[in-house]
């Protein structure tokens, strides 16, 4: 799953806008825009922590999404 999905499904759990999120963030509503359309990188450690706090998931949570159909053997 790319981060944006990620964005986007639990933005669509929770009811919450990309407004809301941005304000929970400090940050502004185009940056989460840009997350959403997949213009930004994903987000730092830092960041991903804090998006996951105000959706209510842990940051393990969101990295077993993200992740876990990532084959690591290669």
């Amino acid at each position: 799953m790319e981060f944006k999905e990620l964005l986007q499904q639990y933005l669509d759990k929770t009811g919450m806008t990309q407004a809301e999120l941005a304000a929970k963030l400090g940050t502004s509503r185009s940056s989460i825009g840009n997350l959403m359309q997949g213009t930004s990188k994903e987000p730092s450690l830092h960041k991903a922590y804090a998006i996951a706090k105000a959706l209510g998931i842990s940051l393990d949570e969101m990295v077993k999404l993200l992740y876990e159909d990532t084959d690591f053997e290669d």
